[in-house]
This record gives C-alpha cells, sequence and structure tokens, in this order.
C-alpha cells in the first residue's frame, strides 16, 4: 500500500512539474510577444506602408535618360573618419591617400559631415535624399532600427536609376538592416547568408551544436566570417565592371568600423575579446586597443580601395560614378548614451570621396553632407533639378529611440580632448 501510495504520489509531483513548465514557458512567450508588438503599436504603419512600401510612389525626381548612361557605386565604409579628425585624434596621417585619390581624379572635400551617427539612419537619408523625421515622421516611438530596411532596400534612389534603365546590384553586408537581397544581382562569400536573427538563434539555443557543420556553407558572426565578408566584398566590387548593361551598385562594408579584424598590411587580428560590432562606449577593448586596431584597418581599407579604383576606371566601358563615404565618422569619444559627453566633430567629420566624369571640383560644396550627393548626381548627370537641403547634424534623444533627433548643428565643429 505503500508503494503505491508513493508511486501515486509521484505521478502527481510530475503531473504538477509539468504545469509548472508549461504554465511557466506560456509566460515566457507571452512577455516575449508582448514586447515585440508593443512597440509596434507606436509604428505609424498605415503612413509607413505608403511612403515606404508602395511601389506606385510618386519619385522626387523623373530621370531624363542620358545616351550614356554611367555605372553607380555606393560603397558606404562603416566608421571611417575624415582625414584631419584621423590626425588630430589618432595622430594618423592619411595624406598620401587622399593625394591618390586626388591623381585618379576624385573630388575629396575637406569639411564633409554626416547627418546621422548611426548606420541605419544615415544609409536610408542618404538612399532617400531627405531627413528621416520627414520621409518617415511619426517614428519617434517606435525603438526598431529594421523599420530602416525597407527605406534602404527599395529606396528612393534605387526607384529613380531602375526608371533609368539600370539594374541593380548588391554585395552581402553581415547587418540584415543594410543586406539587400532584393536585387537583380547579389553577391555573397557563403551558399548561405544567417540574418541576425537566425545568427542569434545558433548562438543562444541548443541549435549551435549545428554550428560545425553549418560553418563550411553559411555564414555565421564570427571573426573569420566577418574577415572573410570584408575581403570578399572589395574582390567583388573589382570584378562588377564585367555585367553587361547600366548597373547601380551598393555595398556596405563595415570597415574600419570595429571588430579590428585586419592590421594594417591585410595580416588577420583575431581579438581577445568576443565577436560583436561593438563600438563607442561599446566597445569591449581598450582606448588604445580601439585606437591602433581602427588605424590598422583604415590603411588595410586604403590598399583594397586602391585596388579597387584602379580595377573600375580601367575596366568600365564607361567612366562610372564611384560614390566613396562613410556613414559616420569612429566612435574613440563618443558616448551612445549622451550627446552632451559625445565628440561631435569625431562622430561626424566623415570621409567622402567623388568619381564624377565631366564634373568640375565645385560640384561638391566643401561642406557636403550624405543627404545631398545624390541630388547632385540626378542633377548633373539625368537631368533633374533637385534643390541642395540645408545641412542640418541630428543626435537621438535615447540609445534605444533613435528615430526622436536631437539637432547638434551648433556643435559641428568644436574642438575635443583627444584623451578619452
Amino acid at each position: 500500500m505503500l508503494v503505491s501510495w508513493l508511486r501515486r504520489r509521484r505521478i502527481q509531483i510530475e503531473q504538477i512539474n509539468f504545469l509548472l513548465i508549461f504554465i511557466s514557458s506560456l509566460l515566457v512567450v507571452i512577455i516575449a510577444v508582448f514586447r515585440i508588438i508593443w512597440p509596434l503599436s507606436f509604428v505609424p504603419w498605415s503612413y509607413y506602408e505608403k511612403v515606404v512600401l508602395s511601389p506606385k510612389r510618386e519619385l522626387v525626381a523623373y530621370p531624363i535618360i542620358p545616351d550614356v548612361r554611367p555605372d553607380v557605386y555606393y560603397v558606404v565604409l562603416d566608421g571611417y573618419g575624415r582625414a584631419d579628425v584621423l590626425q588630430e585624434l589618432y595622430g594618423f596621417e592619411n595624406r598620401e591617400f587622399i593625394k591618390y585619390l586626388n591623381e585618379r581624379g576624385f573630388i575629396v572635400p575637406e569639411n564633409s559631415h554626416s547627418n546621422y551617427p548611426k548606420t541605419a539612419l544615415s544609409v536610408a537619408s542618404t538612399l532617400n535624399m531627405g531627413y528621416i523625421q520627414s520621409i518617415t515622421p511619426g517614428l519617434q516611438d517606435s525603438n526598431y532600427w529594421w523599420l530602416m530596411s525597407p527605406l534602404i532596400n527599395h529606396s528612393e534612389v534605387r526607384a529613380i536609376l531602375e526608371k533609368a534603365g539600370y539594374k541593380t546590384v548588391a554585395i552581402a553586408s553581415d547587418w540584415s538592416i543594410t543586406d539587400n537581397p532584393t536585387v537583380d544581382y547579389y553577391f555573397k562569400p557563403f551558399p548561405i547568408h544567417l540574418n541576425d536573427f537566425e545568427g542569434f538563434l545558433l548562438g543562444s539555443t541548443p541549435l549551435g551544436a549545428l554550428s560545425s557543420v553549418l560553418r563550411n556553407v553559411a555564414y555565421m558572426p564570427s571573426m573569420d566570417a566577418h574577415r572573410r565578408l570584408v575581403a570578399y566584398n572589395f574582390e567583388t566590387l573589382s570584378k562588377i565592371p564585367d555585367i553587361q548593361g547600366p548597373k547601380f551598385v551598393f555595398a556596405h562594408i563595415v570597415s574600419p568600423h570595429p571588430p579590428f579584424v585586419f592590421d594594417g598590411d591585410g595580416n588577420p587580428l583575431d581579438p581577445e575579446y568576443p565577436f560583436g560590432f561593438g563600438d563607442a562606449n561599446d566597445f569591449p577593448g581598450t582606448p588604445e586597443e580601439y585606437r591602433n586596431g581602427y588605424i590598422g584597418q583604415v590603411e588595410y581599407v586604403n590598399r583594397q580601395l586602391e585596388q579597387v579604383i584602379d580595377t573600375l576606371i580601367e575596366k568600365s566601358v564607361v567612366s562610372p560614378i564611384i560614390i566613396l563615404q562613410a556613414d559616420h565618422g569612429p566612435g574613440l569619444l563618443v558616448d551612445f548614451r549622451s550627446a552632451k559627453n559625445t565628440c561631435i566633430k569625431e562622430r561626424y567629420s566623415v570621409f567622402a570621396a567623388y568619381y564624377m566624369p565631366g564634373a568640375t571640383p565645385d560640384s561638391i560644396p566643401d561642406d557636403i553632407t550624405p543627404i545631398n550627393i545624390f541630388r547632385i548626381i540626378f542633377n548633373q548627370y539625368f537631368g533633374s533639378d533637385l534643390p541642395l537641403l540645408e545641412n542640418s547634424y541630428y543626435y537621438y534623444e535615447e540609445t534605444v529611440y533613435i528615430y526622436r533627433p536631437v539637432d547638434v548643428s551648433n556643435r559641428i565643429g568644436e574642438t575635443c580632448d583627444a584623451t578619452p
């Protein structure tokens, strides 16, 4: 009788345990869903869909199709700072590379700035030739960065160039928001290119057991995979002139931005900290590691760009338009939590260089910002008459809420203490 009672008791306990596990699991799912859905309720979906997702939206400019259509390359060099700032804050002299660009016919403005301190906002505003708060107002209560992804994938610039008969080309990025597989030609180094969420699942769930099997066929976040992807971007850019017809090419190269996986000669580096894109006060190393790693990666990027530029100019049947432009500057003296504690000059003073056949140096204002570059190109080559927007510079109210702009235009030229 005692044994029978114990058996029944054990079954009851197991049932209670199962019920408790089920209820706790259900609560976790409900909380997770709530955390996703609640912020979504602050997105003005009707307006957002009309502006961003509608294929029938009105274009800012309808191009006059020229007899000769040059390829257009838009290469985003993540976190690449302007020469004077690299000299002032990093002790790095970039004069030889700038000299090379000038000799090759590039216009290199000496006072270029970004409009935003974050990639998602900067690239989306560049490709849509307007300030985000004007293009998609009402996002201030949303904390979803991926809302910029449709603006990047199906941008105003892309729509105008497609109207002019251009094919679209993109090279894989290891950040889902700027990775654009919707184009006519999409190049990736691995047969499977996992997005951020898929990579997160592999890294934080039992599915990680599949990593060793997938590593040879799928892009999975790691120092080595990132290094391979950055190198692949440069290699692939050099091959694109072989594609027939006019092309609009987009490449977001996450370098010289952390992680620092190359030294100045292109040798592989494997930092002791875990793989990640932490920048500014999110960088996992010391300020000295940041400074040294950043300089080395700038040198690596310069060497790769020289090879790419020489190839593009020499192999292109029609002289191409090449936009080399940083989305924002480096982050040694940047505090993502506070505009007040951030060196605005460092974050907003960006490298920019433009190869524009037939254009005179005064075609590009010396204080150019990304928001105007495609307006200038459409006016110069496609018969548009787009006004240039006033240069403004925005930080954000809180790290999470990047759609709450704080105007920092009055601080754009202030000096900073080079000691972090």
